[in-house]
């Protein structure tokens, strides 16, 4: 998340009286009950199979670091295995859904943009490879692409209405849970958050690790955003959500088909909103405009004479407020001239700055799989030195290539292959090797007190 795939069925609203398109009514004009008859199980029926699980093999990350550039977008897209060292290779998971039958898929950029590998779990069971056509820090918004024609793929809101109040639901893979329905109103749209200019939509929709990636929708089924991130210090819902709205990531989206990349204008400023306590502290008789909270050293604004504590008033001689200013400069061209008027010291001053190009973020290099013991589907297994007075069975110390991606875990134990008791390594390599020449292969594991069979693939193997 900050995580977080048939036929269709579309029910049509039963509480829509007014013969206009929902999306033409004012928030005012919908009815005081927006709650749909049944639930959101047509809609749900409708989305369910566009909906899929990302499974991104990549560096072990430290749970306790912030990542640079996804300040306000925590990477909350799985838990990290355990016991792992540096260098290590790590699992994990989000959710995403297909845009396009060709196979493009949204997702989180935070869940992929160190990705080493990525796959996506279809809902009819398939696994794909995935490429990462583009990805964007800034909005949190990456766009995958698998080998595949004719999948199912949602449909999207243009433009979205987004109601304080609206009912919403959200799909996705919490904590691993596939295909999971949560459902709860807009709490505030659009939302602002510190260091963002994304107007975002804020919810009482649980989302929890592994959501971030999977489509908001209303009742009718049509996706009006995509889940992003919680507002928590546990890294656990506890009321609030936030999901980015579709409008928005579709811009970034055509940005990279057409490009690679997204492209934007940069001053090197950072503001926030200014309210009226912050307006009469600098001076100001009202609220309204951008007060400067961090100047990039050596960049345009810097160079133009701008400084922290001024407030940008005005762009291009439109008066407008903080999301306004910042959208405004990131839509400018490369090279052209922006005309600030900016308040510092009592008094208002006209400022020209030169636009620059922002940072570009580029797609995560490919990377060759490291080489891995076959032999033993990728395991590696303890010595019964090791494991002497322990329960039966032969344990894992560390998991590569397929085993890895299959979610095979430091610690796991493992009783049996396919049908086959195995209680040493002598055992389970003759039950590896007589269970050629199966692409797959199902090792029984037991975690604590819980018995699940895991499938395999060999190297090369089709499920």
């Amino acid at each position: 998340m900050a995580a977080l795939a048939g036929s269709f069925l579309l029910a049509m609203s039963s509480f829509a009286a007014d013969p206009r398109p929902p999306e033409q009514l004012a928030c005012g004009e919908q009815s005081a009950d927006r709650r749909p008859r049944g639930g959101f199980a047509a809609a749900v029926v409708r989305n369910a199979p566009a909906v899929v699980q990302v499974v991104v093999i990549r560096g072990a990350r430290d749970p306790m670091e912030e990542t640079e550039g996804f300040e306000f977008f925590q990477p909350l897209a799985g838990l990290p295995l355990p016991g792992y060292a540096d260098g290590a290779l790590e699992r994990t998971f989000s959710s995403g859904f297909v845009i396009d039958p060709k196979g493009y898929v949204l997702a989180s950029a935070h869940a992929v943009f160190d990705a080493h590998e990525v796959w996506v779990l279809l809902a009819d069971g398939r696994r794909l490879g995935a490429s990462v056509e583009g990805l964007d820090r800034r909005t949190d918004v990456a766009l995958l692409k698998v080998e595949a024609d004719g999948l199912p793929s949602v449909r999207l809101a243009a433009p979205p209405r987004i109601c304080p109040g609206a009912w919403l639901a959200a799909l996705g893979t919490p904590f691993g849970f596939e295909r999971t329905v949560t459902a709860g109103v807009v709490s505030a749209y659009p939302r602002f958050l510190p260091g963002t200019t994304m107007p975002l939509i804020q919810s009482d929709v649980a989302l929890n690790p592994g959501s971030s990636g999977g489509p908001l929708f209303n009742a009718d089924g049509t996706v009006v955003g995509m889940s992003s991130m919680i507002f928590s210090g546990s890294g656990i819902y506890i009321g609030v959500s936030f999901a980015l709205p579709i409008e928005e990531v579709m811009r970034v989206v055509d940005g990279i088909r057409k490009t690679g990349s997204v492209r934007r204008g940069d001053i090197g400023l950072k503001t926030q909103a200014l309210d009226r306590e912050l307006a009469l502290a600098f001076g100001l008789a009202e609220a309204g405009g951008a007060l400067v909270v961090r100047i990039e050293p050596g960049g345009a604004a810097d160079g133009a004479g701008i400084r922290r504590g001024d407030v940008v008033l005005s762009l291009d001689g439109m008066p407008a407020d903080h999301s306004r200013i910042e959208q405004g400069i990131a839509a400018a061209q490369p090279g052209s001239t922006l005309l600030l008027r900016v308040w510092r010291d009592q008094s208002a001053r006209q400022v020209r700055v030169t636009v620059g190009l922002a940072r570009q973020d580029m797609p995560p290099p490919q990377r060759k799989r490291p080489a891995a013991s076959q032999a033993r589907l990728g395991l590696a297994l303890a010595p019964a030195l090791v494991t002497a007075g322990m329960p039966a069975g032969v344990y894992v110390e560390g998991a590569t290539g397929e085993s890895l991606l299959a979610g095979i875990e430091r610690g796991d134990r493992i009783v049996a292959v396919n049908g086959t008791a195995v209680e040493t390594m002598a055992e389970f390599d003759a039950a590896l090797r007589s269970a050629n020449p199966r692409p797959v292969v199902a090792l029984l594991l037991m975690r604590g007190n819980v018995a699940v069979y895991v499938p395999v693939q060999r190297q090369g193997g089709q499920p």
